[in-house]
């Protein structure tokens, strides 16, 4: 399971990454006038928050699969509320264009729950795998 852990960061990050510059590059296109200098918090939270599912769901992995799912849930709800807690915060903080940052979020975050559903969806098989 280290091993399916390690290729899972590591394709998480790389992901990650392309995803994080592309989208500064799409934003600068878009918008060229403005500097955003939240938009890098974007990206690095939902790293953040990708890499915390993979260790928690690779060091749980032994648990009955009911359990498991229950783990996988429990994740995405603190996520959800963790993720309305950084929009507020943002729009508490700075105020000015939450929409954009809106459609960006929104953007990370789709994407982040297509990733993390592969993500369950590898771990899954290689338990399957492992019986």
């Amino acid at each position: 399971m280290q091993k399916l852990s390690n290729t899972l960061m590591s394709l998480f990050a790389l992901v990650m990454l392309l995803l994080g510059w592309s989208g500064w590059g799409v934003l600068k296109s878009l918008y060229p006038a403005e500097t955003y200098t939240w938009y890098p918090y974007i990206p690095a939270v939902f790293f953040l928050l990708g890499i915390a599912t993979i260790l928690i769901l690779t060091k749980n992995y032994k648990l009955e699969a009911k359990k498991l799912v229950n783990v996988y849930m429990m994740l995405k709800l603190a996520k959800l509320v963790m993720a309305m807690v950084y929009l507020l915060a943002f729009y508490f903080v700075v105020g000015k264009d939450i929409r954009v940052f809106g459609i960006v979020f929104a953007g990370f975050y789709a994407i982040y729950i297509g990733l993390e559903t592969y993500i369950f969806y590898s771990i899954e098989k290689q338990i399957k795998k492992e019986e």
